[in-house]
């Protein structure tokens, strides 16, 4: 049974999750988080040291809940280029949730941006290994040096987001800019089926 110091931490990240992704870290207070909460802000510090300890947590809870959720669709998918399209479209699609204040002050909180990038890291490097794996053993893709292609695939992905990240002004050129690239990973420069 949930008792309700549990029931009481799980509002506390909902809302703080709901009101992080919409209006950013800088632009929530912790006295907005503990009345949307329903809860004493004596309450969040029982289990944050800090409103940048909390938005941490909550940042990596929504970072694993994508992972689960990505995980299980994967699952139900068979073709490794489909895993593939997925896991871009996924990921444009997820972007959409989360204001560009959200984006911008994850990147501004150098220990925050150092934890997140370290986990998308690790999450990325797992899941781009298990679809090129299992797409050179079906045949899908041809044979070749599975951690070179891992290694290559993360560098785009982070070297392109350091280089466009502080050109970016709103949610629309994130979503541009996210949709070119993936396009780019799918079909390269010569191009292919769309």
């Amino acid at each position: 049974m949930t008792t309700q110091s549990e029931i009481k931490y799980n509002r506390l990240m909902e809302k703080a999750e709901e009101l992080f992704a919409k209006l950013g870290y800088k632009a929530v207070s912790m006295d907005e988080i503990a009345e949307a909460a329903g809860i004493s802000k004596m309450t969040i510090y029982k289990h944050f040291s800090s409103k940048e300890a909390l938005f941490m947590e909550v940042v990596l809870s929504m970072m694993q809940k994508g992972t689960a959720l990505i995980e299980e669709e994967m699952g139900k998918i068979p073709g490794t280029l489909e895993k593939i399209d997925f896991l871009m479209s996924y990921n444009m699609e997820a972007s959409k949730n989360y204001s560009l204040a959200f984006y911008k002050d994850v990147m501004s909180i150098p220990y925050v941006t150092e934890k997140l990038l370290e986990e998308k890291y690790r999450i990325s490097r797992i899941m781009f290994e298990r679809i090129i794996k299992e797409g050179v053993e079906k045949g899908e893709i041809r044979e070749v040096n599975v951690s070179f292609i891992v290694d290559m695939l993360i560098m785009m992905v982070e070297t392109f987001g350091e280089k466009y990240f502080n050109k970016i002004n709103t949610k629309e050129e994130i979503e541009g800019i996210t949709s070119a690239f993936y396009d780019f990973l799918k079909y390269g420069l010569l191009g292919g089926k769309r």
